[in-house]
């Protein structure tokens, strides 16, 4: 069969699903970060060969499960470089050199290592919402577990790789063949990962070396026995009532972030202080450290204030840096977008629902709402980066993400409550309470 008639067969079954859930050209590109051009192109067959990692974007935002996924990637492999003998084997390196900063990860570094020596844990996949910061944790750690114990360490940019991880069976001699003995300490990690792994790969790798440790850095976690999930959370980020104490607020690891960044780019100015639009300017960006590093890169034409005034105009005026800077990171609208694409219908709906929960909430605040315990729900979405907890004192509390709710467009969806009550909003922010 030839690639333009296999092409012409990926584009008609695109087009099918894409129809079959009500779905524009326009609202499939906006979700997979592509152009409305790209998926006219797929579609009508002028595009003749699509990324693997483009495919997996689609069937995610087609939100493809079971043998209807398998097919779809089935046909889509079929006219992709294949995997037989004279594929490229996937590079593994030394860790890369990363530039820039790194501020406030020192726990979750910690934890990572503790995890990987003392507790032996053979499979960890660190995850969270893209700009978080899960390379740059992965490094740092990777650099203790290298100079600091003597492993060997094994780094592979992941975002090329089958869901089933084919391409590992040509990494398996360089896992092997480290210096050091059978037994000797190899962590290999594969950075980046775009979607859920499985099949039995890993495993194998595992048995084969028993030294071996694997971390996955990626937006959700896999489906791999065994995995250890290392959710990353965005950068703490200080309360209004601190607003006006300068040495309190420079205690934040995120109000740290943003002025280092803005340090660097006025040095012989004078140092910049911690301020009460600096400290919302991080509650606006949630803390989330590849967006408060992208808005400080405008800080060389913009002060605090005026950063501030902007995203409150419009939340995504600093999404990318300016083009000086250097490319954009994905901690941005993509990023948001690729993470609800992955969510299961029952669960976007619910966090659509919990956005009209004003400012923070607790777990019985959201089960007022729903007439059920959201625990679960809750529980999923942290993993997958879109809440994050409340930093604030007293029982734990909880907040949808600021670019979540502006990508969901501020309209909640209404849950079905129970025991025949319904909800009502007080004046006061996150205040909710049940009427029978």
């Amino acid at each position: 069969m030839t690639t333009a008639i296999v092409t012409d067969q990926f584009g008609g079954l695109l087009r099918a699903h894409r129809r079959r859930i009500g779905m524009t050209q326009q609202q499939m590109a906006d979700l997979a970060t592509l152009s409305v051009r790209a998926i006219r192109d797929l579609e009508s067959g002028r595009a003749r060969r699509p990324r693997q990692e483009t495919v997996r974007l689609l069937a995610d935002v087609l939100r493809l499960t079971g043998t209807s996924r398998d097919a779809f990637h089935d046909v889509a492999r079929s006219h992709l470089p294949s995997d037989g003998s004279g594929a490229a084997a996937p590079v593994a390196g030394p860790p890369p050199v990363l530039l820039g900063t790194t501020v406030g990860r020192e726990h979750e570094v910690h934890s990572l290592i503790e995890s990987l020596t003392v507790d032996r844990q053979r499979l960890v996949s660190v995850v969270g919402l893209g700009g978080v910061g899960k390379t740059r944790l992965v490094r740092e750690a990777a650099g203790v577990l290298r100079d600091g114990h003597g492993w060997d360490v094994l780094w592979v940019p992941a975002a090329g790789l089958a869901p089933d991880l084919r391409e590992l069976r040509r990494l398996e001699p360089a896992v092997t063949d480290t210096g050091g003995g059978h037994g000797h300490d190899v962590l290999l990690v594969l950075d980046g990962l775009g979607h859920r792994a499985e099949g039995p790969l890993a495993h194998h790798l595992l048995e084969r070396r028993p030294g071996l440790r694997i971390v996955l850095t990626a937006p959700t976690p896999s489906c791999l026995t065994g995995e250890q999930v290392m959710p990353v959370a965005p950068l703490p980020v200080p309360g209004r009532a601190l607003d006006h104490d300068a040495a309190a607020l420079a205690g934040f690891s995120a109000v740290r972030l943003f002025l280092s960044h803005l340090r660097r780019l006025r040095p012989h100015a004078p140092r910049p202080a911690a301020t009460a639009a600096v400290a919302e300017l991080c509650r606006t960006l949630d803390g989330v450290p590849g967006a408060l590093e992208t808005t400080a890169a405008w800080g060389l034409v913009h002060s605090p204030e005026e950063l501030l005034r902007s995203l409150v105009r419009d939340p995504e005026r600093f999404s990318a840096p300016p083009a000086a800077w250097g490319p954009a990171s994905a901690s941005g609208s993509q990023a948001v977008r690729r993470g609800l694409a992955v969510l299961e219908p029952p669960l976007r709906e619910r966090l659509t629902a919990l956005t009209a929960l004003p400012g923070s909430w607790t777990l019985e605040e959201a089960a007022l709402l729903a007439g059920a315990s959201l625990a679960d729900t809750v529980y999923g979405l942290l993993v997958h980066g879109l809440v994050r907890t409340a930093d604030e004192d007293g029982p734990d509390r909880f907040r949808v993400l600021n670019r979540v709710r502006s990508a969901l467009g501020g309209h909640p969806a209404q849950l079905p409550t129970g025991h025949g009550m319904r909800t009502e909003y007080d004046p006061a922010p996150g205040t909710v309470r049940a009427v029978a």
